[in-house]
């Protein structure tokens, strides 16, 4: 049963320290090529999920710079 936790656990720090310092990755639907699937040479269109940018927020990597910050007592936003 304690290998189970350290297991947990560990997940849970590389998870945390992925968010913290790799907050972005590619789009799932576009796979960062930031266009549509039906796109063409003449005809472009963005990416629908990602708007065109090419990347996604990591989940949780929000929560984890405000966790960081407000530990560092700074402040949220500038």
């Amino acid at each position: 049963m304690t290998g189970l936790v350290y297991v947990i656990f560990g997940a849970a720090v590389v998870w945390v320290v992925r968010a913290w310092f790799w907050p972005l990755a590619p789009c799932r639907k576009c796979d960062g090529t930031k266009t549509n699937s039906g796109s063409t040479h003449e005809r472009f269109g963005q990416c629908k999920r990602c708007k065109g940018s090419g990347m996604r927020q990591v989940l949780g990597s929000r929560m984890v710079h405000r966790a960081v910050r407000a530990a560092l007592g700074r402040k949220g936003k500038r």
